[in-house]
């Protein structure tokens, strides 16, 4: 039997502060970015080289992504769905690399599924979301405030995903939308006269984890796959009929791709499962339901999310998966160019996509003006403090008693950036394991040297405002005694550096990304942020609220 070694090669590893329950790949003009999130709240922005670019805080897990770009700018927005209620569209801000949420709408409970794609074949695209509500609803864009359609169910959506099937009765392919629900029930919809249809539906009797669309028994037409918690994997045709049914021994399947990882021009079904497994199951024949499992490996929990991510230098596809166990892994097939590509017929046809996105008649904003939608409960109580002119009267009121406008707005752009909770401190950091425990999950040990170099580690810390304020203070005294010892002098140096970066950029639009600019240039995290904050207390750096709103030199003109 080949070893687990010899059947894929791991890549990188990256951990994350907390479980991990989505994952995306988003693209945007060649470069390739990780956008996920889970249980501590947060959506997290990563670029390729490892490094935390941007961050989005939720009041309840960040459940589900979907990558689209639905602007025309040939760069990926991120749909995002929480358990907060959230429904987010988030759009990737060029030339600062970071996000800004341009719709939200606010379900009355968790969301567990997003998709999108021109489903009503109009020419623009629907946005999908399902949930703990029981509805499935279907917005007509990123400019509206309500769904155009609401498809109501006896328990959970937990499933959702378009594709494109062909039915036995209909002449040409179909965008067919797959839903899948808590209690078994799964559903073919299609759009008819530009509203949704049922086609049929079919009740697996037990609750639907993830749903794929694509070509498993090498026939020429997509299937519909799913993973189910009672163990049971099913492979539907189109019209509804069960091909196949695989049991997985201990093990539920809760996430599942179709995607050809070892260029066989066949597709494998990637499978994620409670137990910590991760599987491939593969089809060696043409027109055949001979689906078998190829490899497997695994982690020390449920894995969760799996994204299939292009290598465009070695041309193969790779496959990044995590969950429960705070990590995400990418991993490539060993046997990725020796197979001999099967000769598989398209029956499907070249399906009509959108033929173009509706331009706005508005001329291109730039970043700055983005307008920037509040995604949890201390953003939208400081957006009601300031739409009610309540922040206004407030500064007016402190200015009264002695204090200056400029620290009291720098105070209020400090509550609104400061995380809501305290973390302790956490390292993000590349990782490999050992070779005698590649397919256990168990022990790590950090990445050689060679590598280490390649890879930045970034890390992350929230502190107390209290433990913030003692720091400047201990600044403070520091400062006014006479030293020439090396870190006094690396702080002078500093000093010049953020000055000199200030005159550059003349202004910036928040304090991380000032950090995490000069971070870059290979200084400490908390020594960059203890400078700017006693900067700020000398009055050297102050912040604006109104347009250009950021942070500047206060003797800059």
């Amino acid at each position: 039997m080949t070893s687990l070694k010899k059947r894929y090669n791991l890549n990188w590893m990256f951990e994350a502060p907390e479980a991990i329950l989505t994952c995306s790949i988003l693209r945007c003009e060649g470069k390739k970015y990780l956008v996920f999130g889970g249980h501590d709240r947060t959506l997290y922005l990563m670029d390729e080289d490892m490094q935390i670019l941007d961050s989005i805080k939720f009041d309840g897990w960040v459940r589900c992504t979907y990558p689209i770009d639905l602007t025309g700018d040939g760069c990926e927005e991120i749909l995002i769905g929480a358990g907060d209620g959230n429904f987010l569209a988030v759009k990737f801000v060029k030339g600062i690399n970071k996000l800004a949420t341009i719709m939200n709408y606010k379900s009355s409970g968790k969301v567990l599924c997003v998709t999108a794609g021109d489903f009503t074949r109009d020419g623009n695209i629907e946005l999908i979301e399902g949930g703990e509500d029981k509805t499935l609803k279907i917005f007509e864009g990123i400019e509206v405030k309500e769904p155009k359609f609401i498809l109501y169910y006896d328990s959970w959506c937990t499933s959702c995903v378009l594709g494109y099937l062909k039915l036995s009765n209909f002449k040409n392919p179909i965008h067919a939308l797959v839903v899948g629900t808590k209690n078994g029930l799964l559903q073919l919809i299609q759009a008819k006269d530009g509203k949704p249809d049922i086609i049929w539906q079919r009740d697996v009797g037990s609750q639907i984890n993830s749903i794929d669309i694509g070509d498993v028994t090498n026939d020429g037409f997509n299937e519909i796959v799913l993973g189910t918690d009672n163990s049971v994997m099913y492979v539907f045709n189109a019209d509804g009929e069960i091909l196949k049914t695989i049991e997985i021994e201990n093990g539920r399947p809760i996430s599942l791709k179709i995607i050809d990882i070892d260029g066989d021009n066949a597709k494998e079904i990637i499978v994620g499962c409670a137990d910590g497994s991760l599987r491939v199951y593969h089809n060696k024949n043409i027109n055949s339901n001979e689906i078998e499992l190829k490899w497997k490996t695994s982690a020390a929990n449920s894995i969760k999310i799996i994204s299939p991510l292009l290598d465009e230098s070695e041309g193969c596809m790779n496959i990044v998966f995590g969950g429960y166990d705070r990590s995400l892994r990418c991993i490539s097939d060993c046997e990725f160019g020796k197979k001999p590509a099967l000769k598989i017929e398209d029956k499907m046809g070249k399906v009509k996509e959108v033929e173009e996105i509706k331009e706005s008649t508005e001329p291109e904003e730039k970043p700055e003006k983005i307008k920037i939608v509040p995604t949890n409960l201390r953003e939208y109580i400081l957006k009601y403090l300031e739409d009610n002119n309540i922040v206004e009267n407030m500064v007016n009121d402190l200015e009264k008693i002695g204090y200056t406008r400029d620290s009291v707005l720098a105070e209020l752009e400090s509550i609104r950036t400061e995380q809501s909770k305290s973390f302790e401190k956490v390292t993000y950091s590349v990782w490999e394991l050992s070779e005698e425990q590649i397919g256990e999950g168990g022990g790590i040990r950090t990445i050689s040297e060679k590598k280490e170099k390649k890879m930045k580690r970034v890390s992350v810390e929230s502190e107390t405002k209290s433990a913030v304020i003692d720091l400047i203070e201990a600044l403070q005294k520091d400062a006014t005694i006479e030293s020439q010892s090396t870190p006094q002098v690396i702080d002078e140096n500093l000093r010049y550096i953020i000055l000199h970066y200030f005159e550059k950029n003349r202004i910036v639009r928040t304090k991380t990304k000032l950090i995490n600019d000069i971070v870059i240039l290979g200084y400490n995290e908390e020594l960059v942020e203890s400078l700017v904050d006693l900067m700020v207390q000398e009055g050297l750096i102050q912040y604006s609220p109104s347009d250009p709103r950021g942070w500047f030199l206060a003797y800059q003109e």
